[in-house]
């Protein structure tokens, strides 16, 4: 649940992640890179799921909150935080398996990715859309546009509370 996670209100909520783990599908003693980490929920769940993590993160508060999620899982020795822009740091990093960007991603981000990772793009911006519709366009992949909708009070009875939609865009090599 996102109650057991650490964070500011930037993370990936419960049901878009199970979403997103799905597409990135995790194995036993992969590296992925979590680019704009965020609260770290997705390198969270695919460590739990057998794997290594490297989780990056430009806000020094939110990377902090990265580390406490690691310690609260029992995840320190597989989650690597580094605080910084993902563009700057992608060139000292191991060479991963999967790559998740959540956050920040650009046409700039994306040239400096490597091609032999599975990568999974979350878009919620209408400029993220724009470019990962584009992206699709010339390489491939597959979208899947999430939109979901919880039941919360609304007066004396109930309504639905949406969510805002989320395009994701996934490519395998």
């Amino acid at each position: 649940p996102d109650a057991g996670f650490a964070h500011d209100g930037q993370i990936t909520k419960a049901p878009v992640r199970a979403l997103t783990l799905a597409a990135l599908a995790p194995r036993a003693g992969e590296l992925l890179w979590d680019l704009g980490g965020g609260s770290g929920s997705i390198s969270v769940e695919w460590c739990l799921a057998g794997g290594r993590a490297v989780s990056v993160e430009a806000r020094p508060d939110r990377a902090a909150n990265i580390r406490e999620n690691a310690r609260r899982f029992g995840l320190t020795d597989r989650l690597t935080v580094i605080e910084g822009r993902s563009a700057e740091v992608i060139p000292t990093l191991p060479p991963p398996d999967a790559i998740f960007v959540g956050g920040g991603f650009d046409a700039a981000l994306f040239a400096r990715l490597p091609q032999a990772a599975r990568l999974v793009v979350n878009a919620v911006t209408l400029e993220t859309e724009a470019l990962v519709l584009d992206l699709h366009a010339r390489h491939g992949g597959n979208l899947l546009r999430i939109e979901l909708a919880r039941a919360a009070p609304l007066g004396r009875m109930h309504g639905w509370d949406t969510a805002r939609p989320v395009v994701q865009w996934s490519r395998t090599p």
